[in-house]
């Protein structure tokens, strides 16, 4: 009975055992649920997000995982404050979207802090450079991917690459090129001296957007009438 004892207690013979129903489960929850997150990586991740920018955390962070049509997004009230900004999750959107670690996650959360901090900026294009507002926090964050040697980046890239477009959000195709622009050249700005700040960011992405226009409309025009 000592024997069988010690080998049950081995190691390698619990490796081999099939997990149980129980520990399945809990593995299933883990994933689709914040796949291994806590609320503190939550929040690590997202103050990280806001370091970047140099802004400070929101006035409410909200999961929306188990909300009927929950999103993650960005909401404010005052375009000239930081502090009335809540930031909201869905978990399954986001593994969906092959989101699936603490810093595809904060990657996630820069570009929702990129809507914080261009709340108050008009882009032209289309329907009041709808799509351009979305196309500049894809570009933030790849400007932090390139900075901070963000692996995951690609990850994230690729599971917005096989999304559709809409009057409110461009094509995957569209969102990739513009985060690995900001991964590219955020980096060789810095190098050049130039200084990061987020007009030169901006400025640096209008530049981009200008030279792509004409597919960017071309893409458009299976969503607007123009």
């Amino acid at each position: 009975n000592t024997i069988m004892a010690n080998i049950f207690d081995n190691p390698a013979f619990q490796f081999l055992q099939r997990p149980s129903m129980e520990d399945f489960l809990k593995r299933c929850q883990q994933r689709f649920n914040r796949f291994g997150l806590s609320d503190a990586d939550i929040n690590d991740a997202i103050k990280s997000a806001c370091d970047f920018f140099n802004i400070p955390m929101p006035r409410m962070i909200q999961d929306l995982t188990n909300a009927q049509n929950g999103q993650t997004m960005f909401m404010n009230w005052d375009r000239g404050s930081y502090y009335d900004d809540v930031l909201c999750f869905n978990m399954q959107q986001l593994i969906n979207m092959n989101v699936t670690n603490k810093e595809a996650f904060s990657l996630v959360m820069t570009h929702e802090c990129g809507h914080r901090v261009l709340q108050n900026t008009q882009f032209p294009g289309v329907a009041n450079g709808q799509w351009e507002s979305e196309l500049c926090p894809d570009f933030f964050m790849g400007c932090r991917a390139g900075l901070w040697n963000m692996s995951s980046i690609e990850k994230v890239a690729m599971g917005l690459l096989l999304t559709n477009g809409s009057p409110s959000h461009p094509e995957g195709t569209l969102r990739a090129m513009f985060i690995r622009h900001g991964r590219y050249v955020a980096p060789e700005m810095h190098r050049r001296g130039i200084p990061l700040t987020i007009q030169n960011l901006v400025n640096e992405f209008m530049a981009f957007r200008n030279q792509n226009l004409y597919e960017i409309q071309n893409l458009q025009r299976k969503y607007y009438r123009f």
